[in-house]
């Protein structure tokens, strides 16, 4: 038998395809019989699913390693496919995860990159989807959903000169109105799915439903995309999984076990069943499942076989053909029928009636807390790349390089089995090290790049300070201000990642219990709290510009005129006093003073009160019962009937602080329980720390920790969470509004995600109650005036759903929430939106050290800095800034508006205007071109197919630009642009200066 190489095969395709692409430089596209024809198209899409981790870590599945665990090798498996496709022009392939074909592109020989170039510009290889993997869409925050994807279409853009048109989102488990809306904003024609509630399902199958305009947001609803869901998920049917063991076509009837012809008929009964169910005569057929195609010719040969002996045979009335999502989506909008507009979501979604996937909105929870900070880190970077004036004009490689080490971490952590939390323990260990890896890399490029900022304008003689980091603030750690008691000053920068000044409250944990606090102007408020545990913490109010940073040097001091010290003391049990109150100008709440429980809030400002109380509580988790053996797990909430049962069964220990920055009550439990309640100063919002595990399971059980308020609110059952940190979706106890509910699942199936937001209202008395969560959880209300919030869980039992391991995690999460009560009408999101972004992006601090005496160190350093000339306008977010790539000086800027259309307010449902022109204070913005959201392909060239619905789109979206860089955003919107600049420099020590020491470097070209 002859043997080809593949270095060979590479050769000989390599000529053969470039000479034919010099005859016909286009997509050869097959034949599709039209609407009205007696002919079935059955398009089959070959394809591979590869999770960027789940059983095995991201390198282990990309190199084939652990073959034990699972049987899968992403590298064999695009080898063997690019192969089989340059044997034969007729073969098509799909291909999704990019964080794997890139790491294979890079291995690669000219030669072999040049035929797969030719390979994708034929058509015969599609990126689908091409972010850098295919993504959560319940546990996710909507910047690292824009972010990953725009590292996957960047590279393929790149590389390729294409950016993918359809969404492929067949393996996660439920699926959102934001991921929807951000596929249409990318420009994508529609959107792939393959998880839908069974009851949802079935219902559709019926009605033929299969397909229908999405339109998820009533901010932005031009965004609606045509989304198609896969009749029997995304594998290959059943009797065709060639490289799995099943039958190959026999062909040759010479040979015993011929078998085409039966093949073929079962494979065309399994297409005709498939038609019944989709309106248009095209139906869409996955040949493929999870890391498939290692033998790519196994499946290859056999589908050949089995479209030649099809086609060859009229009689059936069947027409196949190797196929893509984007072949199939033209042809469907080719038949020109008009579709029905769904706008709620697809959450939550089960499987059957016992098994509802609410488990893991809430699954490690440590590394949901862990990627929202990396993205606020990230941004931060991002940020000071572009504006520090040392990077410019062209992006310094190195500390590029170290940022893009954080950004590829994150964009594998948004995986369906990664921040989703349902991969097996050892993985998500390798999630958590990858981040740390791009977080301390991220602080190499930060240090070089803040001390640039803090000498821009140093005498010669001034040392370049060196920036150290606390990642570990959270657990009252942070080395550098130890130093404080050795009587060495701590420089705090405090950086603002969000576009307005901020003036917020911030605490750090010190060594001794007298010290000041002062920037450049003096000395600033502060208060030290010595509290119960022995920790010393120093809080003060931070006034930080926009996208910049101010300096508050904290040093050991014996003055306590600026420094008032609190200690906390204990509340005890047989005091008279029977309440405790915290209150400021804009809040006020009442405590029970013996146990510290919540009893009201009242709204200073409007006068509005209601009463409020809080536990904790837990769910037991099922291991099966005689109605069903599934088990609760890593996917599946299935708790032990619908009662919650005490977590905590003793009194905790009360201590309250009463000082003029910051009121704390605590309430100490035990080591693995303890919460806090903060009233800082004139905020408006009551701050709840908690502490929350190892989750005890010494009596062999699992938990399902949840924290539930009951109010005296009205609320009609019904809630509201945030779809990703974007739009808010309305919930009701035991309703879903698109299709006819059964629930016998009364807390799993009310269960949903829970991203930054959520809240109840009473809307005869106008009232609403809202919490804002530092990471991911999930939340339900399953009575009137109620709302309840998993923190955290263990589980001792896997759930069957493939992890293959219980998800009996041990770790201890320090989560904080954000408490505003307010009223419900006009500028209520100006309640909220702002603060839901400020806890997402806090102030960032970094540190320094001085030996030297404050006002030495204020003269030397410039401990101030914005790039910006002004605040951006109310509800403006500049929410991206960074740099295209490290050779190309262009800048990515997105704005987004805030606020939403949400039917309530609208004080903040207009749109509006910024103008860019003299935004930056020392660059010049010399142009502006809007782009698609992965800023991939100019505005201008997006031509999205046009679909006829029931209901039109009544858009608020504005476009264009005028030529002043005048731009206006509507309500929730994000858009996208690549600007260049041209940037003033302040002349440095070396160069001349003009009198008043700084003159202009000026850049006429970047």
């Amino acid at each position: 038998m002859k043997i080809i190489t593949f270095a060979l095969l590479m050769l000989v395709a390599t000529l053969a395809i470039t000479a034919n692409a010099a005859k016909k430089n286009k997509i050869n596209k097959p034949y599709i019989a039209p609407m009205g024809s007696n002919t079935l198209n059955v398009h089959i899409v070959a394809h591979t699913h590869d999770d960027v981790g789940w059983l095995k870590t991201v390198d282990e599945y990309y190199y084939g390693a652990n073959m034990s665990i699972q049987f899968a090798g992403v590298q064999y498996t695009i080898d063997s496919v690019v192969a089989g496709l340059l044997q034969n022009p007729n073969r098509k392939f799909i291909y999704v995860e990019i964080a794997f074909f890139m790491r294979w592109w890079r291995e690669q020989t000219e030669e072999t990159q040049k035929a797969v170039t030719q390979l994708v510009h034929s058509g015969q290889l599609e990126f689908i989807n091409g972010g850098w993997c295919m993504n959560d869409e319940a546990a996710t925050y909507y910047d690292d959903i824009i972010d990953q994807m725009t590292l996957g279409h960047q590279f393929l853009n790149e590389h390729f000169g294409v950016t993918p048109k359809i969404g492929w989102h067949i393996d996660p488990f439920g699926h959102s109105n934001t991921q929807a809306t951000i596929f249409g904003n990318i420009g994508f024609d529609a959107f792939i799915i393959g998880r839908m509630d069974y009851q949802d399902i079935d219902t559709r199958l019926a009605n033929k439903q299969m397909e229908f305009m999405w339109r998820g947001s009533k901010s932005t609803p031009e965004y609606q995309v045509f989304t198609s869901v896969l009749r029997a998920m995304y594998c290959t049917p059943w009797g065709f999984n060639f490289e799995g063991g099943d039958d190959p076509i026999q062909d040759d009837p010479n040979l015993f076990n011929y078998n085409i012809q039966e093949r073929a008929e079962a494979f065309i009964a399994v297409a005709q069943e498939y038609s019944t169910h989709y309106r248009t005569n095209n139906v869409l057929i996955p040949f493929g499942c999870d890391f498939q195609y290692m033998n790519a010719n196994m499946y290859f040969k056999n589908i050949d076989k089995l479209l030649e002996y099809i086609n060859a045979n009229p009689q059936y009335g069947i027409n196949v053909l190797y196929s893509t999502p984007s072949i199939y989506i033209d042809a469907v909008n080719a038949a020109g029928l008009t579709w029905q507009v769904k706008t709620d979501d697809l959450f939550p979604y089960a499987d059957n009636q016992y098994s509802y996937w609410t488990g893991y909105f809430v699954s490690r929870p440590a590394l949901k807390g862990y990627v929202r900070q990396s993205n606020a880190l990230l941004h931060v970077a991002e940020q000071l790349l572009v504006t520090s004036s040392d990077a410019i004009p062209s992006v310094q490689q190195s500390e590029y390089n170290n940022v893009g080490v954080l950004r590829e971490a994150l964009g594998v952590a948004q995986h369906h089995d990664a921040v989703a939390g349902t991969e097996q323990q050892h993985v998500a260990y390798d999630y958590a090290e990858r981040l740390s890896i791009g977080q301390y890399s991220t602080y190499d490029a930060l240090d070089s790049v803040v001390s640039q900022l803090l000498t821009q304008s140093s005498p010669a003689t001034a040392p370049t300070p060196s920036i150290l980091f606390c990642p570990l603030l959270n657990e009252s750690a942070c080395p550098v201000l130890d130093l404080l008691a050795y009587g060495t000053s701590v420089p705090i920068v405090l950086y603002n990642s969000l576009s307005w000044t901020r003036d917020e409250y911030v605490r750090f944990p010190i060594p001794i219990s007298t010290v000041s606090v002062s920037t450049s102007s003096g000395t600033v408020p502060s208060q030290t709290t010595l509290e119960l545990d022995g920790t010393t913490w120093v809080s003060f109010t931070a006034h930080v510009p926009p996208m910049g940073y101010n300096t508050y040097i904290v040093s050991p001091s014996s003055n306590t005129e600026n420094n008032e010290i609190s200690e906390a003391k204990k509340i005890a049990k047989s005091a008279q006093l029977y309440e405790t109150v915290l209150s400021n100008p804009f809040i006020s709440v009442r405590f029970d003073s013996v146990s510290g429980a919540l009893l009201s809030i009242t709204n200073v400002t409007s006068g509005a009160f209601i009463n409020i109380t809080q536990e904790y509580l837990f769910y037991s988790p099922s291991v099966g019962d005689n109605s069903s053996t599934q088990c609760d797990g890593a996917y599946i909430f299935r708790p032990i009937g619908a009662d919650a049962h005490q977590f905590l069964t003793s009194n905790p220990q009360v201590s309250l602080v009463q000082g003029p920055q910051v009121q704390t009550l605590t309430r100490f439990w035990n080591e693995n329980m303890i919460q806090v309640f903060r009233l800082y100063t004139n905020v408006d919002y009551l701050e709840v720390e908690e502490t929350v595990g190892p989750i005890d399971i010494a009596d062999g059980l699992g938990k399902e920790v949840i924290t539930r308020f009951n109010t005296s609110l009205n609320t009609n059952n019904t809630w509201y969470s945030d779809s990703n940190g974007m739009e808010m979706v309305q919930r009701i106890i035991d309703y879903r509004f698109s299709w006819e509910y059964v629930n016998v699942q009364p807390v799993a199936g009310n269960y949903v995600p829970l991203n930054a937001i959520t809240y109840i209202q009473d809307t005869e008395q106008q009232l609403q109650l809202t919490f804002l969560t530092d990471r991911s959880r999930s939340c339900a209300s399953l009575g009137n005036g109620e709302l309840e919030m998993m923190l955290h869980r263990r589980t001792l039992m896997d759930d069957g759903r493939g992890v293959g391991e219980p998800m009996n995690e041990s770790t201890q999460i320090i989560t904080t929430t954000k408490i505003v009560f307010h009223p419900i009408g006009n500028a209520a999101q100006q309640y909220y939106r702002p603060r839901a972004l400020e806890h997402a992006h806090p102030l960032y601090p970094m540190f320094t050290t001085t030996q030297q005496s404050n006002n030495v160190w204020n003269s030397q350093y410039q401990g101030s800095y914005s790039p910006l000339n002004f605040d951006l306008p109310e509800g403006i977010r500049l929410h991206t800034l960074q740099w295209l790539d490290s050779s190309d000086p262009s800048v990515i800027l997105r704005l987004q508006n805030i606020y939403a259309i949400d039917g309530q307010d609208t004080v903040n449902t207009q749109p509006v205007t910024v103008d860019l022109s003299n935004l930056f204070s020392f660059f010049t913005i010399t142009s502006v071109t809007e782009m698609n959201l992965s800023a991939t392909m100019k505005l201008s060239s997006v031509n999205r197919l046009v679909w006829k619905t029931a209901t039109e789109v009544e858009s608020t979206k504005t476009t264009g630009i005028t030529d002043d860089f005048t731009i206006t955003v509507s309500p929730m919107d994000v858009r996208t642009f690549i600007i260049t600049l041209e940037i003033q420099i302040c002349i440095k020590r070396g160069f001349e200066s003009s009198e008043n020491g700084c003159g202009f470097k000026i850049f006429k070209e970047c």
